[in-house]
């Protein structure tokens, strides 16, 4: 393939990307989902959209070979299926196989293109309001199924944490975001005490409704930036017996501070539960995974701009497992392991313990 070949092939890939973010939210893959060929105006109807918008869109999906076509006869219409197996792919019912909602990711993030340049030119970050709206439903999608999944079932019994959670303790997770996981455990252990920290009043507004709509009475949120001033986390009353960050130390400009500072907060018993993306510290390694793209990507756009509004190391996603094993035993935790859930196969569940 010579290089014109390589980037038009990149170029064609970018445009049935923005193509599926727009199938994604407009319902459209669920309107072909069950395989049944259809007209455009049927997968129209079906999604309640403008069928000439969809005759464009479904003749670029099997351009790019996402759709079939067939037509039995020139007086008959042309009817459109998804290939075999892209139904899980592109919908809910793929469970953490739907890759198709990452693109919304991609079209949400890429509106910060002017910002992030900037941002570049300067050595500076991007303001946490920068990521509120509709960014913060679409990153909402990400996470989702992996906790649906894996939490309960998967990484409780690998923290250990499951007797007392069911005799009640109190758990603190910070960067809960929309709720999901903090909402899963609450309604799963209604004993034990839950309190939420985010520093996005768009997501936290999520998980109130979620709260809400759920009758939790266990859990309580709170809008927190954990690196605003000295040591925010005072906030917040110890001990507790698990505190929870998931994809939030990737984000900050200084994670040995956090550790340092979520310390004192755990019971002498506790545990403190990340969850990272399963990366090691060589980079050369790393490039030859499947999402390294993706991955790398995602933190231009989200946690660098983060992590650069403070001085510090500003990791990023790929800083490594060994990384975050060193990083918490200098900062008082000198027992780390590293796990594993069964279905979440790219992502480190890191469990520390102060002995």
């Amino acid at each position: 393939m010579t290089p014109t070949e390589h980037v038009v092939r990149i170029m064609n890939d970018a445009w049935l990307g923005l193509l599926l973010s727009f199938g994604e939210r407009l319902g459209l893959h669920e309107a072909m989902a069950d395989g049944t060929p259809r007209t455009a105006e049927e997968i129209a109807l079906a999604a309640d959209v403008n069928a000439r918008y969809v005759q464009e869109w479904v003749w670029a999906l099997v351009a790019g070979g996402i759709a079939d076509h067939t037509c039995s006869g020139p007086q008959e219409p042309t009817r459109f299926h998804l290939r075999p197996g892209y139904a899980a792919v592109l919908t809910p019912r793929g469970g953490p196989e739907h890759w198709s909602r990452i693109t919304t990711q991609i079209t949400a993030l890429g509106a910060l293109e002017d910002e992030l340049v900037e941002a570049a030119r300067t050595g500076g970050g991007l303001p946490t309001s920068a990521y509120e709206g509709r960014i913060v439903e679409v990153l909402a999608t990400e996470s989702g199924p992996i906790f649906a999944t894996a939490l309960l079932d998967e990484v409780v019994p690998l923290l250990g944490v499951h007797p007392a959670l069911s005799s009640g303790v109190r758990v603190l997770d910070i960067g809960c975001g929309t709720g999901q996981a903090l909402c899963l455990l609450a309604e799963r252990y209604p004993t034990s005490t839950f309190i939420g920290c985010d520093q996005s009043p768009d997501s936290l507004d999520i998980a109130r409704e979620r709260v809400a709509r759920l009758g939790l009475t266990n859990v309580t949120l709170h809008v927190l930036d954990v690196e605003d001033g000295d040591d925010p986390l005072n906030t917040f009353e110890a001990p507790f017996h698990l505190v929870m960050a998931a994809n939030v130390a990737h984000d900050l400009a200084d994670p040995g501070t956090f550790f340092r500072r979520i310390r004192p907060l755990l019971a002498e018993d506790g545990v403190l539960y990340l969850h990272e993306l399963g990366f090691v510290r060589d980079m050369a390694v790393n490039i030859t995974d499947p999402h390294a793209i993706g991955v790398l990507a995602f933190g231009l756009y989200h946690c660098l701009p983060l992590a650069m509004r403070r001085p510090g190391i500003a990791p990023g996603g790929m800083w490594g497992c060994e990384s975050w094993v060193e990083t918490l035993n200098a900062a008082g935790f000198p027992n780390v392991r590293v796990e594993r859930a069964p279905s979440d196969p790219n992502n480190d569940t890191i469990i520390a313990r102060l002995h």
